[in-house]
């Protein structure tokens, strides 16, 4: 069950976007939200990139002193608007706060929210998406411009039978069990190729019916792959989308994650949950 939604906001567009998800997401299992403000640029201290696991990401734009206040501003106002009405909710905000900050809340939370990256023209290459989604060993839920409202009704299922869609199934336990609609999605494979039956077999084994099916876009890119695994979920109206998290080398694309992945986290209209 999910309990503690950890909800992460740079203080530009995403704020609005990850704390409206974050408190949907909590609605939903009756839990809470711990808010969190990551300045960013050299005077936040992100570009020292992660203490923890040694590894470097900067960022592309340098902010002043007084834009960063403004995004600081603009994280504790969303904060106040949407999330501190929460019974439990909690915020969490210096000049001083890291990417070690972020791993160190999101270890110990259920699951972790950020708003879309990209979106965003003063921060165009966010490190905190991949140290979420590659340091926090949670799951990470990525929030388009409109969350949406309400229970997770319908959910896709992204499934190769890779580690990564397992541990994304795992993580996504909670919203598959409230889910009335749930397809397991096979997409340049056949379901028995990669064990699509043997996933529906357990699930029901949790009393999570499921549907499976397949499309083939052929022999294309991986961000192919990720626009046709976006035209089947947009089209069947569903309320998420759940997904294994690929690649991670510096010269992959957006983010330094696969096409695929890559793809989906930019374009996804619907909340993505990922785990890698």
């Amino acid at each position: 069950m999910i309990k503690s939604v950890l909800a992460v906001s740079e203080g530009g567009p995403d704020a609005a976007m990850s704390f409206r998800l974050a408190a949907r997401a909590a609605a939903a299992f009756d839990g809470t939200v711990d808010a969190l403000h990551l300045p960013v640029g050299p005077a936040g201290g992100i570009v020292g990139g992660l203490a923890m696991s040694g590894e470097a990401m900067p960022l592309l734009i340098d902010i002043d002193d007084k834009r960063l206040e403004a995004r600081a501003k603009e994280s504790e106002r969303a904060y106040k608007e949407i999330v501190s009405p929460i019974k439990g909710a909690t915020y969490t905000a210096a000049k001083t706060a890291t990417l070690d900050t972020l791993v160190a809340m999101g270890r110990c939370s259920d699951i972790l929210v950020l708003g879309r990256p990209g979106a965003d023209p003063e921060n165009v290459a966010p490190a905190t998406v991949e140290a979420a989604i590659y340091e926090c060993a949670r799951a990470v839920m990525i929030a388009p411009p409109t969350v949406g409202t309400g229970a997770f009704g319908s959910v896709v299922v992204a499934w190769n039978g890779s580690f990564q869609a397992a541990r994304a199934v795992g993580y996504a336990l909670p919203f598959l069990k409230a889910a009335s609609k749930i397809t397991l999605l096979v997409a340049g494979s056949t379901p028995d190729d990669v064990g699509a039956s043997y996933l529906a077999r357990n699930l029901a084994r949790h009393g999570i019916a499921t549907a499976i099916d397949a499309i083939d876009p052929g022999i294309v890119s991986g961000r192919a792959r990720g626009r046709a695994l976006l035209d089947y979920t947009h089209g069947k109206g569903a309320d998420l989308l759940v997904m294994g998290a690929y690649g991670r080398g510096q010269v992959m694309s957006f983010l330094g994650l696969g096409g695929a992945t890559g793809k989906v986290i930019s374009s996804c209209r619907v909340p993505l949950l990922m785990a890698h």
